[in-house]
């Protein structure tokens, strides 16, 4: 495998790769173990999902917020010189909401969690301070806001990837393989 540890102009480089499947990786394991944890009548288990889902989100919003700071840093490839203007305005559209639902889910996890009094901590290494005091008021608003952000990334998620499916099977460019790996 030959991967440049910075961005070309044709592809991602190594940092941005890793830093984008680790993500991906984190949310869907984000997604499996908020389903683990209401489907299970064992509030032991329950609570260790939740313990859990609470430190694979406080990785994915590392990892994000490193991700953004490399992306400033190290330009992306250029988008296809086919591309009309509503489509680069799409992408970079989605791009950066993607970003921002990101950021925001972790961020909204933190205070519902902060504001139900339940902290959170690392992994078991560390206790995570609260964002906000308890409050109920609080609690409430947060654990809406973290769904429909939930919600919302499922389908910026979704749109994602059936743009990239589209790039790569139907106009037959390389915006997919520009975040795949190469192998030689």
């Amino acid at each position: 495998m030959n991967i440049p540890i910075r961005n070309t102009p044709n592809a991602y480089g190594l940092v941005a790769q890793l830093f984008h499947w680790a993500i991906v990786v984190g949310i869907a394991l984000q997604y499996i173990w908020a389903w683990r944890a209401d489907e299970t009548d064992s509030i032991r288990l329950e609570y260790q999902l939740i313990v859990q889902h609470k430190s694979i989100g406080m990785t994915v919003l590392a990892l994000a917020i490193l991700r953004i700071g490399w992306r400033l840093f190290n330009r992306p490839p250029a988008l296809p010189a086919g591309m009309k203007r509503w489509e680069r305005l799409a992408a970079t559209f989605t791009h950066w909401a993607l970003y921002g639902v990101i950021l925001m889910l972790p961020i909204s996890g933190w205070i519902y969690s902060s504001a139900a009094g339940y902290g959170a901590e690392f992994y078991g290494l560390l206790d995570i301070p609260d964002l906000v005091g308890t409050s109920e008021a609080l609690e409430d608003v947060f654990h809406e806001i973290h769904e429909l952000l939930g919600i919302a990334l499922l389908v910026l998620v979704g749109v994602h990837v059936a743009a990239a499916l589209q790039h790569h099977f139907i106009k037959k460019d390389n915006v997919l393989k520009r975040m795949l790996p190469k192998w030689n």
